[in-house]
């Protein structure tokens, strides 16, 4: 009979290793099982994205972690979706909103079939996202909730954790790894000079500068790109995705606040990727996501400071390593975060994707004989998760329409994984997603993404015809009513952003 694992080592901190730390020391017993994180203070956090998807709202609360404090800690504001401005011919903005679109459905069937209903009987000339909550108090810079009061009690956005938050990724690893220390993990400031192998290929321990050789049965690697574990010392390969996604570099930019508190992420389109502005509490997080195909560090930089009319400044760079591994797990180690893999922060992946594979784990978790196929099956689901994720970036390159710059053309003419081939052929058809319960992205994300980009099915579904237009129009009419209502209730998002951190 097999031992229960009794000591786990996570090398690597930062966002990936302090929410592996976290949600380990949530639901393993520290009496049974110790926990020890060791980092370099030589390696800082990568903070390319400092922007989060609704899923880290059930995080939070399930660590018990008070919103209210992580916000403040974390200089953190509320973000409601992503809006894509010039991405489609050049002068257009595209909502990504989180939530529902519309209702849950209609008639027994989603919003969206209704929708292009109207819309091809000449009805309804507005867009699919006009019908989302999110998208609208995007646009009038509304907050989730009221200023007074529970915000469980009076907003149904922030029951449902129907959005998410930008943040300071530093500040939010910091945070965690205070939650985590006070709950019991161990935590070591110290190098990892070398991995030690036994007779099995397994890993027995590490060797650190300052505290020499720390054992565990279950070692984590949130190494960050170095994947120090489960590939310099196991050999674990990577999937490269440059044939799908052509931006591997970014320019990073922090602005001055300028007063703006949109509650939603902006990514606009330049000549070779796009920029990202997010609103902090403090500070304005920016940065140029770019391919260095198209273009060279010098010209990103200064195509940069242009957009942003910032001259003067000298923004950093990052080369971006886009794809994922081979095996998320091999043996007795796991990578979590950017060891595990990496996509451009478009729709602000990173942080969902290693708090998904921490999860994951609990599900498959081994005891010290380490079944093969509970491994096996864990990489199926997290490759999974990090594939379908792909998919829907790739989604927003494919179906642009911009004709101004190579970048653009080129991004449009690469093929396609079969995945989303497949998707694409049955929406084309039908209007059917497959996506729903299966992803971090559903059918309302897909829908959204696609009619912003005027990609339309040939036909809206069939169960439509079974039921009354003009009935289906004035619950339409009535839901866009209850939005706009909802809306003009609610307060400035500036207005409650200050009021929250100067509590």
């Amino acid at each position: 009979m097999q031992q229960p694992i009794k000591n786990i080592l996570i090398v690597g901190g930062g966002t990936a290793g302090w929410i592996t730390a976290t949600f380990l020391n949530r639901f393993l017993d520290p009496k049974l099982c110790r926990i020890t994180l060791v980092e370099s203070e030589a390696i800082g956090t990568i903070g390319v994205g400092e922007a989060t998807v609704p899923p880290l709202v059930a995080f939070l609360r399930a660590m018990g972690i008070d919103e209210a404090a992580f916000m403040k800690a974390s200089n953190a504001t509320y973000k409601l979706g992503i809006k894509f401005i010039d991405w489609h011919r050049g002068a257009d903005e595209i909502w990504h909103p989180f939530g529902v679109v519309g209702a849950p459905q209609i008639a027994n069937l989603p919003l969206f079939h209704h929708w292009l209903r109207q819309r091809q009987e000449g009805r309804d000339a507005s867009s699919y996202v006009s019908y989302s909550l999110q998208a609208l108090l995007g646009d009038m810079s509304r907050g989730p909730h009221p200023l007074e009061g529970n915000p469980l009690a009076t907003s149904a956005i922030m029951r449902q954790g129907a959005y998410a938050y930008h943040l300071d990724a530093r500040a939010f690893a910091a945070t965690l790894r205070d939650v985590a220390v006070g709950r019991g993990v161990r935590h070591i400031i110290d190098d990892v000079r070398h991995v030690a192998l036994d007779q099995r290929g397994f890993i027995s321990h590490v060797d650190t500068a300052a505290h020499g050789a720390l054992q565990a049965d279950l070692f984590i690697d949130c190494s960050g790109f170095a994947a120090q574990l489960i590939e310099r010392s196991l050999g674990d390969g990577f999937v490269s995705w440059a044939d799908h996604l052509l931006c591997d570099s970014a320019a990073v930019l922090p602005l001055p606040h300028d007063g703006d508190f949109h509650p939603c992420t902006r990514a606009t389109a330049l000549k070779a990727g796009w920029c990202w502005r997010i609103p902090l509490r403090h500070r304005v997080g920016c940065g140029y996501v770019y391919s260095s195909r198209f273009l060279s560090r010098e010209q990103a930089a200064e195509e940069l400071k242009a957009h942003v009319g910032q001259a003067d400044a000298a923004p950093a760079h990052l080369a971006m390593k886009v794809g994922r591994r081979e095996n998320f797990w091999v043996k007795n180690c796991l990578a979590v975060g950017l060891s595990a893999g990496f996509l451009e922060p478009l729709e602000s992946t990173g942080i969902y994707l290693a708090q998904k594979s921490v999860e994951l784990f609990l599900d498959y978790f081994p005891d010290t004989g380490f079944d093969p196929l509970l491994i096996r099956r864990y990489n199926q689901a997290v490759a999974r998760e990090y594939d379908e994720a792909r998919d829907f970036i790739v989604l927003h390159y494919l179906l642009n329409q911009r004709n101004d710059t190579g970048f653009w053309r080129a991004a449009r003419a690469l093929t396609p994984p079969d995945s989303l081939a497949e998707t694409l052929e049955l929406y084309d058809r039908t209007g059917l997603v497959d996506w729903q319960g299966h992803s971090l992205f559903g059918d309302t994300s897909f829908y959204s993404i696609a009619t912003g980009f005027d990609r339309l099915p040939q036909t809206p579904h069939a169960m439509t015809a079974q039921m009354s237009g003009q009935a289906t129009w004035q619950a339409m009419l009535q839901i866009k009513a209850a939005n706009l209502a909802l809306a003009q209730s609610l307060p400035d998002h500036g207005d409650l952003v200050r009021l929250l951190h100067s509590r």
